[in-house]
């Protein structure tokens, strides 16, 4: 004879009375084993939800507009404490090799794994060179900036006698000369497993350095 309690099939021999008590147990013995289970299938999701979580934060990119000019400071800084100061020269190679480096940390993130925007959504290679090259055209307008407003200072001062122009405008080409040349030394570098190291690259031609050195040695003395 079958009987069941709470949708659970009890079997009894014929002629036997079932117990009461002993049926509810049974019952409420298969109610808490399901609750259990269900208990653990969640707590499981949730530490996998968790996995999935901490991953994805560890695979974010948090783009800052320092970066660039963070990394440049850090290599000039370098410099100036093995030679005592850095002149323009210093100023363009520290520009070209902080582009080398970035680019570098970019495509060593990408080689096989899959890294999100702040905002959850995937964020692509390319996507990151093209912000790359964003930061360098704002360090190059930056700079040739300051270049030119340290030249305005000495015209009005009368220690030069106009600005210098086509300097300024050599200065701007330099920076994207030294941009080619160490992604050029990048590439030949990654081939051989050798580490990229500041090099003294001469971009444009001397007189320009002599003329922007000189404003940046005037400067410093009015200072």
């Amino acid at each position: 004879m079958a009987i069941s309690i709470s949708n659970y099939p009890v079997y009894l021999q014929d002629g036997l009375k079932p117990n009461r008590e002993c049926l509810k147990s049974q019952g409420s013995q298969n109610e808490d084993q399901k609750v259990f289970h269900r208990d653990s299938c969640e707590v499981s999701q949730l530490s996998k939800n968790r996995e999935i979580l901490v991953d994805k934060i560890r695979h974010t990119v948090m783009q800052s507009a320092t970066s660039f000019s963070d990394t440049r400071a850090e290599i000039l800084k370098e410099i100036r404490e093995e030679k005592g100061q850095y002149g323009y020269s210093d100023v363009v190679n520290a520009c070209g090799l902080s582009y080398a480096r970035l680019y570098s940390e970019i495509e060593q993130r990408h080689e096989g794994e899959q890294y999100y925007k702040a905002d959850g959504t995937p964020l692509t290679k390319e996507e990151e060179i093209e912000w790359l090259d964003m930061q360098y055209e704002q360090e190059v307008v930056w700079q040739k900036s300051c270049a030119k407003i340290a030249s305005q200072g000495q015209v009005i001062r009368g220690n030069i006698s106009e600005m210098p122009t086509k300097e300024l405008e050599e200065l701007e080409d330099s920076f994207y000369q030294a941009k080619d040349a160490y992604m050029k030394l990048y590439r030949e570098s990654r081939q051989v497993g050798k580490p990229l190291f500041l090099q003294n690259y001469m971009f444009g031609n001397s007189r320009m350095y002599e003329v922007l050195n000189r404003l940046g040695n005037l400067q410093e003395r009015v200072e």
